[in-house]
Protein backbone atom coordinates (compact mmCIF):
# COMPACT_ATOMS: atom_id res chain seq x y z
CA UNK A 1 0.00 0.00 0.00
CA UNK A 2 2.93 2.90 0.94
CA UNK A 3 4.57 2.08 -2.64
CA UNK A 4 1.23 2.40 -4.21
CA UNK A 5 0.60 5.25 -2.18
CA UNK A 6 4.05 7.02 -3.09
CA UNK A 7 3.73 5.99 -7.22
CA UNK A 8 0.09 7.68 -6.59
CA UNK A 9 1.22 11.07 -5.70
CA UNK A 10 4.33 11.13 -7.95
CA UNK A 11 1.69 10.56 -10.69
CA UNK A 12 -0.19 13.65 -9.37
CA UNK A 13 3.11 15.82 -10.03
CA UNK A 14 4.12 14.41 -13.47
CA UNK A 15 0.86 14.52 -15.13
CA UNK A 16 -1.45 17.11 -14.12
CA UNK A 17 -1.93 20.78 -15.20
CA UNK A 18 -2.19 22.87 -12.67
CA UNK A 19 -2.04 19.99 -10.16
CA UNK A 20 1.52 20.00 -11.25
CA UNK A 21 4.47 21.09 -9.64
CA UNK A 22 6.83 22.08 -12.88
CA UNK A 23 9.76 24.50 -11.57
CA UNK A 24 11.14 24.05 -14.76
CA UNK A 25 9.10 26.55 -15.54
CA UNK A 26 11.03 29.06 -13.45
CA UNK A 27 14.35 27.33 -14.57
CA UNK A 28 14.05 28.00 -18.57
CA UNK A 29 13.48 32.20 -18.10
CA UNK A 30 16.48 34.07 -19.51
CA UNK A 31 16.16 36.99 -17.81
CA UNK A 32 15.10 37.78 -14.21
CA UNK A 33 13.03 41.32 -14.75
CA UNK A 34 14.54 43.99 -11.50
CA UNK A 35 12.34 46.59 -9.55
CA UNK A 36 13.71 49.95 -8.27
CA UNK A 37 14.63 48.39 -5.17
CA UNK A 38 16.78 45.94 -7.41
CA UNK A 39 14.63 43.01 -6.12
CA UNK A 40 12.94 40.31 -8.70
CA UNK A 41 9.70 41.53 -9.88
CA UNK A 42 7.39 38.71 -10.41
CA UNK A 43 4.31 39.73 -11.96
CA UNK A 44 7.14 40.85 -15.05
CA UNK A 45 8.97 37.82 -14.91
CA UNK A 46 5.77 35.58 -15.21
CA UNK A 47 4.79 37.94 -18.26
CA UNK A 48 2.51 39.95 -16.78
CA UNK A 49 2.15 43.98 -17.68
CA UNK A 50 0.26 46.74 -14.77
CA UNK A 51 -2.85 46.39 -16.65
CA UNK A 52 -2.80 42.52 -15.90
CA UNK A 53 -2.59 43.33 -11.92
CA UNK A 54 -5.72 45.65 -12.36
CA UNK A 55 -7.47 42.34 -13.63
CA UNK A 56 -10.39 40.39 -11.57
CA UNK A 57 -9.52 36.86 -10.34
CA UNK A 58 -12.11 33.94 -10.87
CA UNK A 59 -11.68 30.26 -10.05
CA UNK A 60 -12.83 27.76 -12.36
CA UNK A 61 -15.01 24.57 -12.63
CA UNK A 62 -14.53 21.50 -13.98
CA UNK A 63 -11.54 19.98 -15.01
CA UNK A 64 -9.95 18.79 -18.13
CA UNK A 65 -10.52 21.69 -19.51
CA UNK A 66 -8.35 22.18 -22.68
CA UNK A 67 -6.79 25.96 -23.42
CA UNK A 68 -7.17 26.45 -27.32
CA UNK A 69 -5.92 28.97 -29.00
CA UNK A 70 -8.83 30.61 -30.09
CA UNK A 71 -12.42 31.10 -28.98
CA UNK A 72 -14.23 27.98 -29.96
CA UNK A 73 -14.10 23.35 -30.30
CA UNK A 74 -12.94 24.48 -33.98
CA UNK A 75 -9.65 26.01 -32.61
CA UNK A 76 -6.92 23.61 -31.88
CA UNK A 77 -5.53 22.68 -28.24
CA UNK A 78 -2.59 24.08 -27.16
CA UNK A 79 0.61 21.58 -26.45
CA UNK A 80 1.81 21.06 -23.05
CA UNK A 81 5.45 20.77 -25.08
CA UNK A 82 7.19 19.92 -21.84
CA UNK A 83 5.03 17.50 -20.98
CA UNK A 84 4.81 15.81 -24.60
CA UNK A 85 8.74 15.56 -24.61
CA UNK A 86 8.60 13.97 -21.18
CA UNK A 87 5.54 11.30 -22.36
CA UNK A 88 6.55 10.42 -25.89
CA UNK A 89 3.11 11.47 -27.06
CA UNK A 90 1.08 14.66 -27.43
CA UNK A 91 0.01 16.03 -24.27
CA UNK A 92 -1.69 19.51 -24.06
CA UNK A 93 -2.41 22.36 -21.49
CA UNK A 94 -5.38 22.06 -19.68
CA UNK A 95 -7.09 24.23 -16.33
CA UNK A 96 -9.27 22.47 -13.48
CA UNK A 97 -10.96 24.05 -10.43
CA UNK A 98 -7.61 24.33 -8.79
CA UNK A 99 -6.81 26.83 -10.92
CA UNK A 100 -7.10 30.74 -10.18
CA UNK A 101 -7.19 32.63 -13.86
CA UNK A 102 -7.42 36.30 -15.16
CA UNK A 103 -9.83 37.37 -18.41
CA UNK A 104 -7.39 38.63 -21.07
CA UNK A 105 -10.42 38.52 -23.64
CA UNK A 106 -13.75 37.22 -24.13
CA UNK A 107 -15.66 36.82 -27.41
CA UNK A 108 -18.53 34.31 -28.51
CA UNK A 109 -19.07 32.55 -24.69
CA UNK A 110 -15.27 32.25 -25.21
CA UNK A 111 -12.91 33.86 -23.04
CA UNK A 112 -9.12 34.08 -23.46
CA UNK A 113 -7.51 33.48 -19.83
CA UNK A 114 -4.14 33.13 -17.98
CA UNK A 115 -3.41 30.97 -14.97
CA UNK A 116 -2.42 32.99 -11.96
CA UNK A 117 -2.40 30.43 -9.36
CA UNK A 118 -0.05 28.64 -9.51
CA UNK A 119 2.31 31.17 -10.49
CA UNK A 120 4.83 29.09 -12.05
CA UNK A 121 2.20 28.57 -14.86
CA UNK A 122 1.91 32.07 -15.46
CA UNK A 123 4.49 32.15 -17.70
CA UNK A 124 3.43 29.21 -20.03
CA UNK A 125 -0.51 28.61 -19.88
CA UNK A 126 -2.95 30.72 -21.75
CA UNK A 127 -5.39 30.51 -23.77
CA UNK A 128 -9.40 29.84 -24.39
CA UNK A 129 -11.60 28.06 -22.83
CA UNK A 130 -15.91 28.06 -22.25
CA UNK A 131 -17.29 30.95 -20.22
CA UNK A 132 -19.12 28.69 -18.62
CA UNK A 133 -16.03 26.89 -17.46
CA UNK A 134 -15.74 30.55 -15.37
CA UNK A 135 -17.06 31.01 -12.13
CA UNK A 136 -18.21 34.82 -12.48
CA UNK A 137 -20.85 35.31 -9.62
CA UNK A 138 -18.75 34.42 -6.35
CA UNK A 139 -21.01 30.40 -6.84
CA UNK A 140 -19.26 27.76 -6.03
CA UNK A 141 -19.28 24.22 -6.77
CA UNK A 142 -22.88 22.99 -6.03
CA UNK A 143 -22.77 23.07 -2.03
CA UNK A 144 -23.96 20.23 0.00
CA UNK A 145 -25.26 19.63 4.01
CA UNK A 146 -23.21 17.52 5.86
CA UNK A 147 -25.54 16.60 8.65
CA UNK A 148 -28.39 15.46 5.32
CA UNK A 149 -25.62 12.92 4.07
CA UNK A 150 -24.78 9.69 5.40
CA UNK A 151 -21.54 9.26 5.86
CA UNK A 152 -19.30 7.77 9.09
CA UNK A 153 -15.53 7.49 10.11
CA UNK A 154 -14.16 4.02 9.60
CA UNK A 155 -10.69 4.44 11.03
CA UNK A 156 -7.93 7.38 11.52
CA UNK A 157 -4.33 6.94 11.49
CA UNK A 158 -1.61 9.86 12.33
CA UNK A 159 1.73 9.80 10.99
CA UNK A 160 4.54 12.81 11.49
CA UNK A 161 2.89 14.33 8.22
CA UNK A 162 -0.54 14.67 8.72
CA UNK A 163 -4.15 12.59 10.17
CA UNK A 164 -5.57 10.26 7.71
CA UNK A 165 -9.17 10.49 7.83
CA UNK A 166 -11.16 7.03 5.72
CA UNK A 167 -14.83 7.94 5.47
CA UNK A 168 -17.47 5.44 4.46
CA UNK A 169 -20.22 7.88 1.73
CA UNK A 170 -23.24 6.99 0.43
CA UNK A 171 -22.31 8.35 -2.79
CA UNK A 172 -25.84 7.14 -4.07
CA UNK A 173 -27.09 10.49 -6.64
CA UNK A 174 -23.69 12.18 -5.91
CA UNK A 175 -21.99 13.83 -8.40
CA UNK A 176 -18.29 14.77 -8.40
CA UNK A 177 -18.88 18.28 -7.75
CA UNK A 178 -21.12 17.45 -4.81
CA UNK A 179 -18.07 14.87 -3.56
CA UNK A 180 -15.73 17.23 -3.49
CA UNK A 181 -17.67 19.92 -1.75
CA UNK A 182 -18.56 17.22 0.94
CA UNK A 183 -14.68 16.92 0.97
CA UNK A 184 -14.13 20.57 1.01
CA UNK A 185 -16.91 21.05 3.99
CA UNK A 186 -16.03 18.19 6.42
CA UNK A 187 -11.61 19.35 6.05
CA UNK A 188 -13.22 22.84 7.02
CA UNK A 189 -14.82 21.48 10.22
CA UNK A 190 -12.73 18.88 10.84
CA UNK A 191 -9.12 19.01 9.65
CA UNK A 192 -6.89 21.82 7.92
CA UNK A 193 -4.09 19.59 6.59
CA UNK A 194 -5.20 16.27 6.77
CA UNK A 195 -5.18 13.32 3.96
CA UNK A 196 -9.01 12.27 3.35
CA UNK A 197 -10.15 8.84 1.72
CA UNK A 198 -13.88 8.30 0.60
CA UNK A 199 -15.39 4.77 -0.01
CA UNK A 200 -18.41 3.40 -0.80
CA UNK A 201 -18.87 0.91 1.68
CA UNK A 202 -17.37 -0.20 4.79
CA UNK A 203 -17.20 -3.72 3.83
CA UNK A 204 -13.25 -2.78 3.05
CA UNK A 205 -11.86 -1.71 6.48
CA UNK A 206 -9.60 -4.22 6.97
CA UNK A 207 -8.18 -3.86 3.52
CA UNK A 208 -6.64 -0.10 4.41
CA UNK A 209 -3.14 0.27 5.10
CA UNK A 210 -2.45 -3.41 4.11
CA UNK A 211 0.31 -3.83 1.58
CA UNK A 212 0.94 -6.33 -0.71
CA UNK A 213 -3.05 -7.01 -1.89
CA UNK A 214 -3.84 -10.00 -3.62
CA UNK A 215 -5.18 -9.44 -7.10
CA UNK A 216 -8.84 -10.14 -5.90
CA UNK A 217 -8.26 -7.73 -3.04
CA UNK A 218 -6.88 -5.23 -4.84
CA UNK A 219 -9.10 -4.75 -7.33
CA UNK A 220 -12.08 -5.26 -4.25
CA UNK A 221 -10.02 -1.77 -3.01
CA UNK A 222 -9.87 -0.34 -5.97
CA UNK A 223 -13.42 -0.42 -6.90
CA UNK A 224 -14.78 1.04 -3.69
CA UNK A 225 -11.92 3.85 -2.92
CA UNK A 226 -13.82 6.49 -4.49
CA UNK A 227 -11.84 9.52 -4.15
CA UNK A 228 -8.56 10.81 -2.40
CA UNK A 229 -7.54 14.13 -1.32
CA UNK A 230 -4.27 15.14 0.14
CA UNK A 231 -2.84 16.75 3.19
CA UNK A 232 -0.29 19.29 0.49
CA UNK A 233 -3.00 19.59 -2.13
CA UNK A 234 -5.83 20.10 -0.59
CA UNK A 235 -8.31 21.18 -3.51
CA UNK A 236 -6.62 18.27 -5.97
CA UNK A 237 -9.19 15.49 -5.24
CA UNK A 238 -8.65 12.17 -7.20
CA UNK A 239 -11.74 10.13 -7.81
CA UNK A 240 -11.13 5.86 -7.93
CA UNK A 241 -7.57 6.35 -7.75
CA UNK A 242 -6.70 2.71 -7.65
CA UNK A 243 -7.82 2.06 -10.90
CA UNK A 244 -5.17 2.79 -12.70
CA UNK A 245 -2.50 0.69 -14.77
CA UNK A 246 -2.34 -1.80 -12.31
CA UNK A 247 -5.77 -2.22 -11.74
CA UNK A 248 -6.17 -3.21 -15.62
CA UNK A 249 -3.55 -5.38 -15.57
CA UNK A 250 -4.67 -7.44 -12.52
CA UNK A 251 -8.15 -7.54 -15.23
CA UNK A 252 -10.01 -4.80 -13.67
CA UNK A 253 -12.90 -3.45 -15.55
CA UNK A 254 -15.66 -1.20 -13.97
CA UNK A 255 -13.80 2.03 -14.65
CA UNK A 256 -15.65 3.86 -12.17
CA UNK A 257 -14.95 7.15 -12.78
CA UNK A 258 -16.06 7.47 -16.56
CA UNK A 259 -19.49 7.01 -15.43
CA UNK A 260 -19.57 9.34 -12.69
CA UNK A 261 -22.00 12.99 -13.46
Amino acid sequence: MQRTTLLLILGFFLLANCKKSNTDANNNLDTLVLNNNNEMDSSEMYGFDDSNLEKKIYEIKGENIFLRDGPGKNYDKLVNQKATDVIGEAQYLQVDYTCTISIEQEKNNWAKVRIVEPSHLSATHSGWIPLKNIIKDGSQTPSVNLSQLKYEIISTTENNISKNYNIYLDINNLSKNEISSFVKQFREKNCSDCTISIFDTKSIKNLIDVYPLSKSKYLTFADHFVAWSIFDTPKLISFYPFQDSKYKEYGGKNFKEQKMK
